[in-house]
């Protein structure tokens, strides 16, 4: 009996796991500003587009496993910097990024576009990212140093805030932001490295936003969860 009991159970949790999931496609629309060496310092000032493609899948009413891809240029400009030594100084660069991201997002409050009373929630959003952009490189000639664009790989860091409510049967809309952190210093192009030697003196690492919203289309069967959460 007792085996019989826990098969039904594992059967009927395979069933909800697999196939029972509510699931949302959509589109990121945005934009996206840089926190580096060079331009602005403020932490959320969209001054570039941003667009990507997003999916979740929302595994429990509380949270969702998400991915995305956007892509944005990015930019800075020490004449519009608040900072006189930049505004002094006069540097600018241009980059575009490409990003894979995955990771989860947590709802404060129960979550599901096909239950009333359950369609609107502030939530979390914790990821890993591949970026892929323009790094800078200086190399030596008899005429001084030379600046090559080379496109690359790194990682990166998302995390961010957001809200999220339904727009109508089965879309939903969300605004959030969320900030990358790098691991490194290369999208500005800035400190410049020659031979091995930093030339120019670094703030640290590059950090990039975005910021927009998400418009998503809920497809599948509504969520199967256990105990006291809603079916």
């Amino acid at each position: 009996m007792m085996k019989k009991t826990l098969f039904t159970f594992s059967f009927l949790l395979s069933f909800c796991i697999n196939f029972a999931q509510i699931n949302e496609a959509g589109v990121f629309l945005g934009g996206s500003n840089y926190i580096g060496d060079i331009g602005r310092t403020n932490y959320i000032y969209p001054n570039n587009y941003a667009v990507g493609a997003i999916y979740k899948w929302n595994m429990h009413p509380q949270y969702s496993i998400r991915a995305t891809y956007t892509y944005s240029k990015v930019s800075g400009d020490d004449i519009k910097s608040n900072n006189s030594f930049r505004q002094f100084r006069g540097l600018r660069f241009e980059n575009s990024v490409h990003e894979l991201a995955a990771g989860i997002e947590y709802h404060f409050f129960k979550y599901n576009l096909s239950k009333i009373g359950h369609t609107h929630t502030p939530y979390i959003i914790i990821e890993a990212a591949i970026a892929n952009y323009s790094k800078v490189e200086y190399e030596s000639t008899i005429n001084g140093s030379v600046a090559i664009n080379k496109r690359t790989f790194n990682f990166a860091l998302p995390f961010g805030i957001g809200y999220k409510t339904k727009l109508a049967p089965n879309v939903g809309i969300a605004l959030e932001t969320s900030f990358r952190y790098t691991f490194n210093d290369q999208i500005d192009g800035y400190p410049q490295i020659l031979d091995g030697v930093e030339i120019n003196y670094s703030n640290g690492n590059d950090w990039y936003v975005f910021t927009g919203i998400t418009i998503v289309y809920a497809f599948g069967r509504p969520g199967c969860y256990s105990g006291n959460e809603f079916f």
